[in-house]
C-alpha cells in the first residue's frame, strides 16, 4: 500500500464506524421514525469532507473533499445497521484483497442524547459521532471537534 493509502484506510476504518442523523420528527420521512430509517437498507460512503483542507492525494494541492482520492474497495464498503441494536461492516462488491472476509466486523449501536448523537461499538468502548443528517437516502455524521472535524455522508 502507498503511504496516502495507509493513511486513508485507517481514517475510513475508523470513520467508518460511526453513522448517525439529525434531529428529525419523522414528518418528512412518511412518519419513520429514526430506528426506522437507519435500518432500512444498506448505507455506502457517498463524501468525506475535511473541514481543515489538507493535501489528501499528495499533489501539493489542498483540498476538503477526499472521496476521490480513496480507492473503490474502500468507498463501496457498506454500514448495515439492525434493529437489534447490531450494525455490520461489509466489504461491498470490491474487496482490497480477495482473501479478507466479506464481513469486516460486527458491534453495536445506539442512539444518544435525545438521538442526536450515535455510538458505535462495544459497551465502554464506544465511538459517538454527533448526529447531523437522517433521511430515506442520506445518512450524515460529523466526527471530531468544530474546526478540525470530518463529515462523512452515506446514500443508499
Amino acid at each position: 500500500m502507498t503511504q496516502f493509502t495507509t493513511k486513508a484506510a485507517l481514517v475510513i476504518l475508523t470513520a467508518a464506524l460511526i453513522a448517525g442523523c439529525n434531529k428529525d420528527d419523522g414528518k418528512n420521512n412518511g412518519g419513520a421514525d429514526k430506528t426506522q430509517l437507519i435500518t432500512a437498507g444498506r448505507w455506502k460512503l457517498t463524501s468525506e469532507y475535511f473541514e481543515v483542507a489538507i493535501d489528501i492525494d499528495g499533489d501539493g494541492k489542498t483540498e476538503n473533499e477526499a472521496i476521490n482520492a480513496l480507492p473503490k474497495c474502500f468507498t463501496d464498503n457498506l454500514l448495515i445497521f439492525k434493529a437489534d441494536n447490531t450494525v455490520t461492516r461489509d466489504e461491498g462488491p470490491t474487496k482490497c484483497y480477495p482473501n479478507d472476509p466479506q464481513i469486516i466486523e460486527e458491534t453495536k449501536w445506539k442512539f444518544a442524547d435525545n438521538e442526536t448523537k450515535i455510538m458505535i461499538g462495544d459497551p465502554g468502548y464506544e465511538d459517538v459521532g454527533q448526529l447531523a443528517e437522517l433521511s430515506a437516502t442520506v445518512l450524515k455524521i460529523k466526527l471530531g471537534a468544530s474546526g478540525g472535524g470530518i463529515t462523512l455522508t452515506f446514500g443508499h
